[in-house]
């Protein structure tokens, strides 16, 4: 090929792609999937390691949430073995970057660990979202417990088999390595 060939085909393909990337950055649903998709390209590695042991109070016992088909369920379910929380929302580019990390960390554990990630938008905006399609561990709430302390998103906690908080981090990261595989089994065997 000639150069001016080159060159045509080059100014015809960066306009087509600067093109794709307007209509992308457009459509609301479709801007948050590519910023979540992208910034999961970026994240920095999150090492997961016991930092207290905070027993769960009532109330996070009796936290009621819902799963993609509105039923509820109260937290106490989820803690007889170990469990991964996440505190996310639709609109969180990072949180989406999280999520797919938290679905191959769950594939690694055949229900040996519970993974639990709750949003307080409503169960129609999460179906809305299309994301329940791919994450079969999406529940809803109208509260998140005050214990929780939630201040941005996504937060993660883990809490051990014995209903402990062990674990809190604030802000997305890189889950699926063999550091925390190692924790988790650790937390499957020991508590």
């Amino acid at each position: 090929m000639n150069k001016a060939r080159l060159k045509k085909i080059w100014k015809h393909g960066t306009t087509v792609l600067l093109g794709v990337i307007i209509t992308i950055l457009l459509v609301p649903s479709w801007r948050v999937s590519f910023q979540g998709w992208f910034q999961g390209l970026f994240m920095a590695q999150m090492e997961l390691k016991e930092e207290s042991n905070t027993p769960l109070p009532i109330n996070v016992l009796d936290w009621v949430i819902y799963d993609d088909q509105n039923t509820a369920t109260t937290f106490r379910n989820y803690t007889n073995k170990p469990t991964v929380l996440t505190f996310w929302a639709t609109w969180c580019p990072p949180c989406r970057a999280e999520l797919q990390e938290l679905k191959t960390l769950k594939e690694n554990y055949n229900g040996k660990v519970n993974f639990v990630s709750v949003s307080e938008e409503s169960n129609e905006t999460v179906k809305k979202s299309g994301l329940t399609k791919s994450y079969d561990f999406l529940y809803t709430t109208q509260l998140y417990p005050h214990f929780f302390e939630i201040q941005s998103y996504p937060t993660l906690c883990i809490i051990n088999k014995h209903g402990e908080l062990i674990f809190k981090h604030a802000g997305a990261g890189a889950l699926d390595n063999e550091k925390n595989r190692d924790f988790l089994d650790g937390l499957v065997v020991n508590g």
